[in-house]
């Protein structure tokens, strides 16, 4: 019993120091962290892009992965970077109660500040340390039922991706299963699902915010912090509807060409090209390089489409091949691609289909070429299973030397 009750404190006065010294590994995981999260949202940009592209990943799944994920990380970031803000604020008040043990002197001061109750510096540096230990445990509370979730739709989407399933049966399994959850989080009788959710790590660190701090105030700050959180997950996402080739380009993009997107010269970042793409904007040989982006699942879709053409008021001929998905215009002339060939092209050396372009005929100056392309439409709920003909998928000015 003796040994037990030793072995207790011991215990106790490990975690009273652990707890005491916990500014130390603090910082330097909110430092290395800090460092690694401003790196993820980029990589997760990519990562999707390639599941689109290569592997056949619908817009809305992937854009929801990469909403999720990007959600978690901006979370981390808010709260580290005012971690490390506070942490350095507590550094310097460490500093001044260390200089200055007996604080405020009064008698030192001007007789109008004379007067004033002055508290010691200690509880400031008391203070800090609380909030400083509270906001670093707060966004897990948030961050893991969140993670929890994009974990499960990244497996219900790898099951849809190997077995080439419809999307809108794993987004119904997906949407039945968050009301079930929510429905069992909401009920006033006990049950092991909501037992389990409450007594997960996730769950306990939010009883613990909300017992301490309000249940109100707590559920408030969450909606603050996302709310906060949506322009960061804006800026991570910029670009991102570019992949959603069903679609045409918005007004802006389609009147005002991005020449990042359509020049390899003008890829700084050495992203992956979305629709149409060429090597330079200045062209001075006879022929114009052209590439268009392969993308796996509207290569498949031949079959849908074909079936479908006979059937619709859209004027387009059959489908042989993924290049005839698309109508190329040179200054609103139709032109036709002889030869295509099969490469591996851009700084990403990403699948594309390569042709050239004839433009010995145009005269020097600034000329256009446009894109416009047949697209299927998957089953999705009670739409979809149709064709859509868009005009205006990319447009980029080139200059004639």
């Amino acid at each position: 019993m003796e040994q037990q009750t030793d072995k207790r404190q011991q215990e106790l006065t490990w975690l009273e120091h652990l707890q005491k010294n916990s500014w130390e590994p603090e910082v330097i995981i909110s430092g290395i962290t800090l460092a690694v999260l401003f790196i993820i949202p980029s990589r997760l940009f990519e990562i999707s892009v390639v599941l689109i592209q290569d592997y056949g990943l619908e817009q809305i799944p992937a854009q929801l992965i990469l909403v999720y994920f990007s959600m978690i990380v901006t979370v981390f970031k808010i709260f580290l970077v005012i971690h490390l803000v506070m942490r350095f604020i507590w550094a310097g008040m460490l500093g001044i109660t260390y200089a200055f043990p007996e604080g405020v002197i009064k008698e030192n001061l001007f007789k109008y500040s004379q007067d004033v109750d002055y508290p010691h510096p200690n509880t400031y540096l008391i203070k800090l340390e609380r909030w400083c230990s509270m906001l670093y445990g707060f966004p897990i509370s948030v961050a893991i039922p969140i993670l929890s979730i994009t974990t499960y739709l990244c497996l219900l989407i790898g099951i849809y991706l190997v077995f080439n399933l419809d999307f809108q049966v794993v987004y119904l399994i997906f949407m039945i299963t968050m009301v079930i959850l929510a429905s069992f989080s909401f009920v006033s009788k006990s049950s092991r699902l909501k037992d389990s959710i409450g007594k997960s790590m996730s769950g306990t660190i939010g009883a613990v915010y909300q017992s301490h701090l309000g249940k109100w105030f707590f559920i408030s700050f969450s909606v603050v912090l996302v709310a906060i959180s949506a322009p960061f997950i804006s800026q991570d996402l910029k670009g991102f509807s570019d992949f959603d080739i069903n679609s045409n380009l918005d007004e802006a993009a389609y009147d005002w060409p991005n020449d990042r997107i359509y020049f390899e010269e003008y890829n700084s970042e050495k992203k992956r090209f979305a629709r149409v793409w060429t090597t330079k904007k200045t062209v001075d040989s006879e022929m114009l390089p052209i590439f268009l982006p392969r993308y796996i699942r509207d290569e498949n879709s031949t079959v849908n489409m074909n079936a479908l053409l006979p059937m619709d008021t859209i004027q387009w001929s059959t489908i042989k091949d993924y290049q005839d998905q698309f109508r190329i215009y040179l200054n609103d002339s139709l032109v036709q691609v002889q030869n295509w060939s099969k490469v591996r092209a851009g700084h990403t050396g990403q699948m594309a289909l390569f042709g050239q372009i004839s433009v010995a005929h145009l005269n020097p100056g600034i000329h256009e070429l446009r894109v416009e392309k047949l697209v299927y439409l998957p089953p999705f709920l009670t739409t979809g299973n149709e064709l859509r003909y868009r005009k205006k998928w990319a447009r980029f000015e080139f200059v004639k030397k």
